[in-house]
């Protein structure tokens, strides 16, 4: 029986792709207007790597290719730390999913890797923090995705065991085998997968988790009735 869901934040419920792009070009905008704003943005997305490269090194980075003399890079950063929530944004169907789940008796977590601060003031602009119940940031707990322990830590606080729990997330490794790896049936958000065969659901986008959660309940309740 399903009691919970769980869910990754940056790629899953928040389009961090469109929220990165909208910051980069107002960030130039605002410091930069001499810079020519779609070379700026585009080196900084390809430094940036989805995010898995610290803004640290991409600030020093961008300082020394585009000879930014008017900031340092520490100060560019704190831009990014202090604006780049203000530019968050859901995927459609977040909301209706979340409330959906909730009117459901479902209980909710995200589960993120990040730092604590910045990640929840994210989540906090986008506006959904009353729709979960638990919301677990890798630093508060001391590991990263796909470490088992943050999976474990979760459902502990939910009260809730591994296949009573669906986890949806769209990094193969962090999310799917991660969740995969302690029990939790997955469902792996991509839309062009490819390896279709991993997570033990794929689905497009969000407009298609609360079936595919539904396909799981009711696969169960047809087991249980044939034992």
């Amino acid at each position: 029986m399903v009691r919970a869901v769980m869910f990754d934040l940056d790629g899953t419920l928040h389009n961090r792709k469109a929220a990165i792009l909208s910051f980069i070009e107002n960030q130039q905008e605002r410091l930069f207007p001499h810079l020519d704003k779609k070379i700026y943005a585009e080196r900084f997305i390809n430094l940036d790597q989805g995010g898995y490269v610290w803004k640290d090194k991409v600030y020093q980075q961008m300082v020394g290719e585009f000879s930014l003399i008017d900031f340092s890079w520490q100060e560019l950063l704190q831009d990014y730390l202090s604006h780049f929530p203000l530019h968050a944004e859901l995927y459609p169907q977040a909301i209706t999913l979340l409330k959906r789940l909730k009117k459901k008796g479902l209980r909710t977590a995200i589960i993120s890797n990040g730092y604590s601060k910045f990640q929840r003031e994210v989540i906090k602009s986008l506006q959904i923090e009353a729709l979960f119940d638990e919301i677990v940031i890798s630093e508060e707990v001391g590991v990263k995705k796909p470490h088992p322990y943050i999976f474990e830590h979760t459902l502990s606080r939910l009260g809730v065991s591994p296949d009573e729990t669906v986890y949806v997330g769209d990094h193969l490794k962090n999310d799917i085998v991660g969740a995969g790896g302690v029990g939790i049936y997955t469902i792996w958000k991509q839309p062009r997968p490819a390896f279709t065969t991993k997570g033990d659901e794929h689905v497009s986008d969000l407009s298609e988790v609360f079936a595919a959660i539904m396909k799981k309940v009711n696969t169960e309740f047809c087991k249980d009735q044939i034992l």
